[in-house]
């Protein structure tokens, strides 16, 4: 059995989204991330953490609400590579991490089991990520090899360059989901 914690990236500022929260934006009669955080409750997880920008009680009580661990990214306005930095580092003793983005709601559960399969099947792999038509999408699993470069990441490229350089040991799962490439950028 393999050890995996989900690390759902929550501590963006939302520009591109408006005046609004879009974590807190109503998709189908409920907040958009309530439904990333739905689908990822009842996976094999042996932890999930949810990070947030300091002092945001709005999403911070929605997350409340669900078994996740709350890490506030001091560093957020940095960029995602913060709060990666800042899940990885909370995650602790780990085998692996599933990196989630908080405005994905559209992504299938069945998707992220199979992903999770494949990381468990797959050793020899230090990087598995799913693509829909031969484009990459999220959430992306690093294997415990990669957590130093992870935990150093303090910029807005999230962990692209690690990818880049680990060609090798990534392997692509094809999917049907196209919610893999759906994140919300506008108001729904």
């Amino acid at each position: 059995m393999t050890n995996i914690a989900a690390v759902v990236l929550a501590a963006g500022s939302s520009q591109r989204f408006g005046v609004e929260n879009k974590l807190l934006a109503l998709v189908d009669g409920k907040p958009l991330l309530s439904h990333v955080l739905e689908r990822i409750a009842p996976l094999p997880l042996l932890a999930s953490i949810v990070v947030v920008r300091p002092g945001d009680e709005a999403v911070m009580s929605l997350v409340g609400g669900h078994i996740a661990d709350i890490v506030e990214n001091d560093s957020a306005a940095d960029g995602m590579g913060t709060s990666i930095s800042a899940g990885v580092r909370h995650a602790g003793d780990v085998d692996g991490v599933m990196l989630v983005l908080g405005d994905m709601p559209l992504i299938k559960q069945s998707t992220y089991e199979e992903l999770l399969a494949a990381f468990r099947d797959h050793p020899d792999k230090t990087i598995v990520a799913p693509t829909y038509k031969q484009r990459r999408g999220h959430p992306v699993l690093f294997r415990r090899t990669h957590f130093d470069d992870l935990m150093a990441l303090d910029d807005d490229t999230g962990a692209k360059r690690i990818l880049a350089t680990n060609a090798a040991t990534f392997l692509a799962v094809p999917t049907t989901d196209a919610g893999i490439l759906a994140d919300i950028d506008g108001p729904v």
